[in-house]
Formats: structure tokens, sequence, C-alpha cells
């Protein structure tokens, strides 16, 4: 059995391909092929080693999307060491507090981050730490085929590669939408086994080009993008970071296939195109791959229509998970389109049960549902107690999210088990109330959960964002959903806002956006 081992991957890529262009940025003159960045991987596994990173430590990397970040990971690899991924949009606070518990040995951190000084800025915040790494080494400013050749080690000879599958790789911080983030520990195997699924179940290609402007510090980003590359032989196209204008430029460049983004970005997307038709040739497209929030059938079609795709795919996940857990290929085979999150993908088991209980119930009844497989995290960082509750004893993960699975493996995704709304002593999914509301054409995006109340504990709330052009009348929405939703389904507090609020990886931030119904009565 070829070996899972992100560094036995790149070297096995690369002795049967050479030649295949594997990474492309829009900042870099051509494409990176497999030889290439093996060479990178192990000079950059050769500066590891001459600063004393072997086995177990760990670096840290802040930077926007580059060809850096991604030799940084498989020269980790290289060296049997981890990766912890640091958002690019962290303020100095959040950077030192973020370092502080993940105590990585050394901090490589970009020239710049958008306007801002990112070395100056974390050699700032780290002073004051209680605890800081060994050393903070910038990264050229570009952050292509250069970027590590200042670092002391990068002339020496590549060391032996540790080719460790189950070792931790890549440290994630999870969106902490509703508590303190917690540190996702994933290993190579975890990374490699959801890339080959998620391609599989998506049917995706080895003459597929990805144009992913998702950011490499999130789970989907990676795993579902670059690495997925990686064992695919697709070419995988990014940039810093999410410009619509930039990210079709890619896609007409360089003949791109598919598309990977979250909702908002596709809406963005369809929005430019729309605004300027005509400017950009995306007739190599032909799927649409969209994950990390809620994607209505409406926003679907629209993606679909707008930029010319053959088929839109849908996946669902969460970091754990590594982070696909479905896919819905858009094809017709987890019909009806939109109302699934598609079929849990090869490779994983998946049951329904009642929370509380953890029995089993029926095909098609709700439930939470639970996950096991080779793409499952080994569990969170010094933080025994959280993984306890997350993963039971024989390997099941506790996905806290609610929905009903058919006999064949089809999932529909009704809510998170500690988001649902009790009202009055009833029951309210907010995704069933969502669903509904997302029906009505002028509205674009809905967000509905419980707002504290002293009379039913918990009344429906519901932030709606009009749909592009459209005028948004509330009373109008919730009226016209009155006669498919029960009484205590229908949302009494309403508002229009302008956009959701959201976390760095696109899903709405909830505690945030509970705040917007503030000094309401």
């Amino acid at each position: 059995m070829p070996s899972l081992a992100l560094d036995a991957v790149l070297l096995d890529g690369a002795a049967r391909h050479p030649d295949r262009p594997l990474y492309a940025f829009a900042e870099l003159d051509r494409p990176v092929t497999y030889a290439e960045f093996a060479e990178l991987a192990g000079r950059g596994a050769a500066v590891l080693a001459a600063h004393g990173i072997g086995r177990g430590d760990r670096i840290a990397v802040w930077s926007e999307n580059s060809l850096a970040w991604l030799t940084l990971l498989a020269a980790a690899a290289w060296r049997g060491a981890t990766l912890v991924t640091l958002h690019p949009g962290l303020t100095a606070a959040e950077l030192a507090e973020t370092v502080t518990r993940a105590r990585p040995r050394r901090l490589f951190a970009a020239g710049r981050i958008r306007d801002r000084d990112a070395t100056a800025e974390a050699a700032a915040a780290l002073a004051g730490s209680p605890y800081a790494p060994d050393g903070v080494h910038t990264l050229a400013d570009d952050g292509g085929r250069g970027a590590l050749t200042a670092l002391a080690g990068w002339a020496d000879a590549p060391p032996e590669p540790a080719g460790d599958a189950d070792a931790v790789l890549n440290i994630q911080f999870t969106s902490g939408s509703t508590g303190p983030a917690k540190m996702v520990a994933l290993t190579a195997r975890n990374l490699v086994r959801n890339a080959q699924w998620t391609a599989r179940a998506a049917g995706l290609r080895q003459a597929d080009t990805l144009a992913s402007p998702l950011p490499l510090a999130h789970a989907a980003g990676l795993s579902s993008g670059a690495v997925l590359a990686l064992v695919t032989g697709a070419l995988w196209v990014s940039t810093r970071r999410f410009r619509s204008e930039t990210v079709l430029d890619l896609v007409e460049r360089h003949r791109c296939t598919v598309l990977q983004a979250v909702p908002t970005m596709a809406t963005m997307l369809a929005d430019r195109v729309e605004g300027e038709p005509g400017r950009w040739d995306l007739s190599s497209l032909r799927v649409g791959f969209l994950g990390g929030a809620p994607c209505p059938p409406a926003l679907r079609e629209r993606t679909t229509r707008v930029l010319g795709l053959d088929r839109t795919a849908v996946v669902y996940g969460q970091t754990e998970a590594g982070p696909t857990i479905s896919v819905d290929p858009g094809d017709g085979s987890c019909a009806p389109i939109g109302r699934t999150v598609g079929r849990i993908v090869p490779g994983l088991d998946a049951a329904v049960v009642r929370p509380g209980t953890g029995d089993a119930v029926s095909p098609g009844e709700a439930g939470e549902l639970l996950v096991r497989g080779e793409s499952v995290m080994s569990g969170y960082v010094d933080d025994p107690a959280a993984t306890a509750a997350a993963l039971t004893a024989d390997g099941w993960l506790r996905t806290g999210d609610r929905g009903a699975m058919t006999a064949e493996r089809v999932f529909t995704l009704t809510g998170r088990v500690k988001e649902l709304i009790i009202r009055g002593g009833e029951n309210v999914s907010p995704a069933e109330v969502e669903a509904a509301l997302l029906d009505d054409a002028a509205v674009g995006q809905a967000c509905v959960l419980g707002v504290p109340s002293a009379r039913w504990g918990e009344e429906v709330g519901a932030l709606l964002v009009a749909a592009p052009g459209a005028r948004l009348d509330t009373e109008v929405v919730v009226a016209a959903v009155a006669g498919r939703l029960a009484r205590h389904k229908l949302p009494t507090r309403v508002r229009a806002v302008a956009a959701l609020p959201l976390l760095p990886s696109g899903k709405v931030d909830r505690r945030a956006a509970l705040t917007l119904f503030e000094g309401e009565n």
C-alpha cells in the first residue's frame, strides 16, 4: 500500500511525473512542477534541520497563501514536525495569545501581510509574551521560490525524509463561534485520506485545474485544495487573498476547470461577472465546488448559471473530520439538489444517533451525526477533556451536527445540536427556518438563532440580507412562510441587515449575530 506520509506522496509524484505543473500563484510567473516543489521541500527541510527542528517539534507560519507556506508544510512533514496555522488576519494580541497556546519552536512570518509589517508586528507582540519562539524568521515578500533562500541551512543537503503518516503534521484552530478556539491535531494520514475521498466524491481528476482562493490557514483550503492537488496530480491555482477580479483573471489565464469557494466568495464572483459581462473568458470552467457555509439552492443555481458551469458541487464538513464529511457532486445523484449536503464520502463510517443516549435512529430520522475513519483528527492539542467529549472510546467523532441520513448515506443537515432553539418547550431547528426564508427570491442570506426571552426562554430571531437588486420587506417574507412553518417556528424578532457577521472561515459568527438583537424588546 502506498505511503500516506505527505513527504512520501510528494516524492512519489515527483518521481512519476516530475514536469507536471502542481502549484500556481498569481504572484508567480509560471507554475511550480512536482520536481521543483520536491526540491523546495527538501531545502526547506534542511533549513528546519539547521534551526534544530525535528520530530515532534512545532513551527508556525503567519502568512497569506503563498508557495513559501506550502514549502514549509512539506518541509515539516519531511522532518516529522508540525506546522501550526496562523490566520493572516490575527491582531497582534491574538497572535501573541495563539503562539503562547501553540508553543512553536520557530515562527515564520511574511515580510508584509496586506498593509502590515508582519515581521515587526510579530516580534513586538511576542516580546511581552510569557512564551516566545526561539526565533522569528522573515519570508521574502513575494512568498515564492526564493522566500527561504536567505535562511541558514538552505544550501545544505536535504536530510532523510521522515516518512511518518501518523505524526501530527498540522494544527488548525477551530472558528470558535460558540466558545474559545480549539487546536485540532491533523496527521498526514488525515489530510491525504480526506483529499483522496473528496476528489473521488466530487469527480475531480488529474486533468483538472483548480482555482482556489480559499485560505491555507483553514482545513478546506489546505486538505481539500492544496493537498487534493498533490494526491490527484491536478494543478492548484491560488492567490494571496481573495479578490474577485484576481480570481477571475486566474481562471482565464490558467484555463481553470474547477472553482473552489465559500458561498460568500461565489456571490461576489457572480456579482462581478454580471457587472462586467464579457470581460472574462470563463468557458474552461466545468465545476463549482462550494463549502464552508450553507449554500441555498438559489445561490447554487445562480453560481452555476452566471459562471457557465456544468454543475456545482457542495461539500459539508468540519475541521475535526479533516474536513470533508459529505459531497453532493451536483449531478442529481443526491436529489433533490440543494436540499441535502450530499453523500458521506467513501472511507468514512457514519451513524445518526439520539443526542444524549447515543442510540441509533432509523434511516430518515433526525439525530446527531457521528463519523469515524482515517480522516478524523487525532484529538485536540493539550485538551484531553475536550478530546474525550468529541471522540468516543472507539473512535467516533461526535460532530454536534443534527440531521437525517438515508440508507444510501445521503445526509440532510438540519442544524447544530447545541444551536437548537427551545421556544416555550418546543424545539426549533434554525436550518429548517433558514431554508424556508431563503426560498423567498428577495432573501439572499439568512441567519436564524435563539434570542433570549423572559417569557419563552428563547424566541426565534432572524437576520436577513437582501438578494442583489431586491427590495426586502421583512413582514412580507415572514408572512410568506407562515403557511409552511408551525407557529412556534416563525421568526418573531426579524432584522434586515446589510451583511451577516462572518468568521475568518466564511461561516456566520453566531455570537456576533446575536448581539445585533441587543437592546430590542
